[in-house]
This record gives C-alpha cells, structure tokens and sequence, in this order.
C-alpha cells in the first residue's frame, strides 16, 4: 500500500481503535492481547502475528497459554492456517530466547468428552445422525475425540477459557448455527454475560459491526434463556 494512503487510514480509523481498546480495557485483562491473534489466525492474515505476539508476551501471559490457544484454534479453523501462524510465534520466540515448560494432561484421558457431554450433551450426534454410509457416526466420533479429548484434556487452558476463545473464533467466522450453540457452552462453562459481550467488542475492528451486533444479540439471547 502506498504510505500516504497507508497513513491517510491510519489517521481515519485510529481513534475508532483507541475507542474500542481504552473502552474494552475496563472490562477485559489478558484476553485484550489474545483477541487480536484469535482474529487475525482465524481469518489467515499473518502479517500483524509477530506484533501481536510481542504484545502478549509483554503483556506477561505464558508462551504456554498463548500457543494452547492457537492450537485449540486447530479444529475449529483447520490445522493449515494455524501451522502458519506457529511459523511466526516460533521466530518470535527464537528471538525472545523462550523456554517452554511442558504441559500437563488430565489424569482421565476422557475428560474432554465428560465435558462435552455436559456441556453440549448429545447435540451434534442427534444432528447428524442421518447422513449415509456411517458418516453420521464419524463425525460426532471425531468430535469427541479430536476436538475434545485431544485439547480438553491438556491442563495449558481450563474449559472456561477454551469455550470462550472457540466462541470468538466462530463469531469471527460469522458460522451462525455454531455461534448459538457455543454461546451457551461458553455461558455453561463459567463465563458470564458481560465478559463474552466485552470479548466480543474487543473483535469489533478486525471483523466489524454486522458481526458483532448479530453475536452480541445471540449471547444475550442465551443468557436469558439460561436464567429461566
């Protein structure tokens, strides 16, 4: 981009950014650092992954913490833009000289899908479960053992966490029948109206207002369905 349009947006867009960020910063602590990367993997722009990085890491959250979040990211956007995305952390890590500590698993090998379980219940299999030649079997398989149990299972991140981070990776995907029904998992998992409301705005420069009017909508909807 040309430096004098590249600094004519800039000028444009930066006190809407600063809005957003001094506004979310009354609400939101680590996740004010996480959002921006959970953003930009999900949609596979790359070029802003090292700043924000940086950012995390200055911002004092384990390197542990900030990889289990692209790698949760793994079966919601697919395993490609996330390899691309750990090319970027590695060089930032090399550089920061990083050590990392090796994370803990779950005594229970199936916890992931105990949580599922109460969480979601038997949703997606009751979905699906009239596709042809066993595949209506497969996936909710998959599900339960490659979403849940692989991820789930690891200690770098609680439930809490990882509902709320999933949510965020949907809503910036805009995938509607996902959004409702990890809406109320995150809500279900320990996280409350407000926080997921605020996480939510915190995406409202990298991904919009339509999307964010209509997420927001959807979690207060499920908020209220919950207390009843």
């Amino acid at each position: 981009m040309n430096n004098q349009l590249e600094e004519q947006f800039q000028k444009l867009s930066q006190s809407y950014l600063n809005d957003v960020d001094s506004n979310c910063a009354q609400h939101l602590q680590k996740d004010r650092f996480i959002i921006p990367l959970i953003a930009s993997v999900t949609q596979g722009i790359m070029t802003a992954v090292p700043e924000q990085v940086t950012n995390i890491l200055d911002a004092n959250i384990a390197p542990e913490v900030l990889l289990e979040v692209l790698y949760q990211l793994a079966p919601v956007i697919g395993t490609l833009k996330v390899k691309q995305a750990l090319e970027r952390v590695n060089s930032v890590f090399e550089e920061r000289k990083i050590t990392l500590t090796p994370v803990e698993s779950e005594a229970d090998g199936n916890y992931g899908a105990q949580v599922q379980a109460q969480l979601y219940g038997t949703e997606i299999k009751n979905l699906l479960k009239d596709l042809p030649d066993n595949a209506g079997t497969f996936i909710p398989h998959a599900l339960t053992e490659h979403f849940f149990n692989d991820f789930y299972n690891r200690k770098a991140l609680d439930v809490r966490d990882r509902e709320r981070y999933e949510l965020l990776a949907l809503i910036t995907m805009n995938v509607e029948f996902q959004i409702k029904a990890h809406a109320r998992g995150s809500l279900k998992a320990g996280n409350n109206e407000s926080e997921l409301i605020w996480s939510v705005i915190q995406l409202l420069p990298y991904i919009g207002f339509p999307f964010v009017i209509n997420s927001v909508q959807v979690i207060h909807q499920e908020a209220q369905t919950l207390k009843e």
